[in-house]
């Protein structure tokens, strides 16, 4: 299901709409619900006009019994009505919720580089809770106040038509006023979420950089920044509360002159006997019926208006869902050449382009080394083949299909990358590697695990593939950087994809693993079709064909061996300069001493 709509009144229907017959089933449980007290005050108006008239004791009792079990009746189905409408706001807004956590997920990096992760929390989570108990509450509480002040009035008008034109009147003024003001606190709501938004993102930034922040004695400015950021969020509270405030002081005034008038009405038509004491108490019951959920309702005015802002914010979230066609899941991959055609990357037009009219190709089956400066534009080509973000000139194409005309499923089967930075997930060995993937046969797991050197480390493990894993590098396990490393290898192995992107980390490594590693990556890239981002030169070894970047452009391209044996190369020049600097040199390192030479 996809959801969409232009309006937050528009997205509520589009929530409805697939839940049609649960709303109606739960519009006719509270119909009952609301009907029982309007039967009650009945009863009791009935009560009235028969102990005037000194009617028998065993026909008050009756009437007694009978608004006793009424009261149970109306109490009992109220719960129960309430019970249905949260569960049937949950099970709408769920899906809106899923939707929104799967956007997130699959975003491109720029999507998230211009959202902090507290703000996209606040938007999936807490924007869709509160329009969940607008739909739970507000919106049955409405409907019931609606069923009690049409029903209220329908009776009187039929029993006692003079009250019933008076109560409807009353009641009509009341909606004028509520349908004026239904709006009025929206850009407050909309600061107020915005605020609480910018409020968690701060929160979870800081939170992450706690150790940085202590160590380098910045933790007064953070306060500081704190400090304003949660005055904003009271700031916005304040306005939204004030606006509430004095919109239920008109409401309350309208029905404390409801009450009135219906005793002013119905004494007066006493007082000439065209009413009975017991239609006067109906009246005036049947005002008081409706002012105490009218009122209830109006103090609800503020999550009416934090849920319309929700849904405006939600609704500006999903416009900017990328509009990938999406349509290919089964590539062709009987060829799987990788063709980057007059790419360019622009982050921020005022930075100018981190890749300009990248025209490269890998040919099947062959490897590729990524060379170039830090900032030269390595990472940012590097997420365009694995579609984490849109080129903004050009196409990407694999095997003559362009990536962004593949589902997110074909996308994953066919490319897949191995990350710098290693994310291990709380789960077992067995979730790690699959990254909880369905149906993968423990003996396809353990072979991944085994091509990568991690055989006799899940062999030490107790619960074997269920060992469980807590952090980053660690847990129960006691799984160190360089085991990270090779599980994030493993992980390729499983998916068996036709083209692989890698982003080497070996710095932080020890020998031992590191070698296992590099075995690990020969392993992996033998056959497909593959890219590797190198930040060391012996990182290379493994590679059949090297581009240089620089300054987002491509300045060298061809075999290694040939551009190693071209002492004009820059290759050649950056292998000897960096033997030069140490035998485990970075490129970074090589490439200092390349310019000092030339200097």
């Amino acid at each position: 299901m996809t959801i969409g709509s232009d309006t937050h009144w528009r997205l509520f229907g589009s929530l409805v709409a697939p839940h049609r017959r649960l709303v109606a089933a739960y519009g006719v449980a509270l119909a009952v619900a609301t009907s029982l007290p309007l039967l009650a005050a009945l009863l009791l108006s009935r009560f009235i006009d028969l102990a005037v008239a000194h009617a028998a004791t065993g026909r008050l009792f009756k009437v007694a019994a009978g608004y006793v079990g009424l009261g149970l009746l109306s109490a009992i189905v109220s719960v129960l009505v309430v019970w249905r409408s949260t569960a049937l706001a949950w099970a709408i807004t769920d899906t809106l919720r899923r939707e929104l956590a799967e956007f997130v997920f699959d975003a491109d990096l720029a999507f998230h580089r211009d959202h902090t992760r507290g703000e996209l929390v606040s938007r999936t989570d807490d924007d869709v809770t509160a329009m969940a108990q607008f739909l739970s509450r507000f919106v049955a509480n409405t409907l019931s106040v609606g069923a009690i002040a049409i029903g209220a009035v329908g009776v009187l008008t039929v029993m006692h038509p003079r009250l019933g034109l008076t109560l409807g009147l009353c009641l009509a003024g009341v909606s004028v006023i509520g349908w004026k003001q239904r709006n009025a606190a929206l850009p407050d709501a909309l600061l107020d979420r915005d605020a609480r938004g910018v409020l968690s993102g701060f929160i979870e930034e800081r939170v992450n950089g706690a150790d940085e922040i202590a160590a380098l004695g910045a933790g007064a400015h953070s306060m500081a920044r704190f400090a304003l950021l949660a005055q904003a969020v009271v700031v916005a509270k304040q306005r939204m509360t004030l606006r509430g405030m004095t919109f239920n002081g008109q409401v309350r005034v309208t029905l404390a002159a409801t009450e009135a008038t219906m005793l002013v009405v119905g004494g007066l038509a006493y007082s000439s006997g065209r009413l009975t004491l017991g239609a006067v108490f109906l009246g005036v019951r049947f005002a008081t019926a409706t002012r105490s959920p009218i009122e209830s309702l109006m103090w609800r005015l503020n999550e009416v208006q934090g849920a319309t802002g929700s849904a405006t914010r939600v609704l500006s979230l999903l416009a900017q869902r990328p509009h990938h066609p999406g349509r290919i899941a089964n590539p062709d991959t009987t060829t799987t050449d990788l063709v980057l055609e007059d790419v360019s990357l622009i982050y921020d037009e005022s930075e100018g382009a981190v890749l300009d009219a990248i025209d490269l190709t890998v040919p099947a089956g062959r490897s590729l080394g990524l060379v170039g400066r830090s900032g030269s534009g390595k990472t940012s080509l590097g997420r365009l083949v694995l579609r984490l973000i849109p080129p903004s000139d050009g196409r990407v194409l694999v095997g003559g299909q362009d990536l962004q005309s593949l589902t997110e499923d074909a996308l994953r089967r066919v490319v897949t990358g191995v990350p710098q930075e290693v994310q291990l997930f709380p789960g077992t060995v067995r979730e790690n590697v699959t990254m909880f993937a369905d149906g993968v046969p423990d003996e396809q797991v353990r072979k991944a695990l085994e091509s990568v050197g991690l055989g006799p480390w899940i062999d030490s493990q107790d619960n074997g593939l269920d060992a469980v894993l807590l952090g980053r590098t660690g847990g129960t396990t006691g799984m160190s950087a360089g085991e990270a490393q090779l599980l994030a290898l493993a992980r390729s192995f499983v998916r068996n994809p036709s083209i692989v992107l890698l982003d080497e980390a070996t710095s932080r490594i020890d020998p031992v693993t590191q070698l296992l590693v590099k075995r690990a990556v020969a392993e992996l890239l033998r056959g497909r079709t593959s890219i590797v981002i190198a930040h060391r030169l012996d990182t290379l070894d493994v590679c059949d064909d090297i581009a240089v970047l620089e300054a987002g452009r491509i300045v060298e391209h061809g075999p290694r061996l040939q551009l190693a044996a071209d002492p004009t190369s820059r290759f050649a020049r950056l292998l000897h300069t960096g033997a030069m600097v140490s035998e485990d040199a970075s490129l970074d390192e090589a490439l200092d001493a390349m310019e000092e030479v030339a200097r």
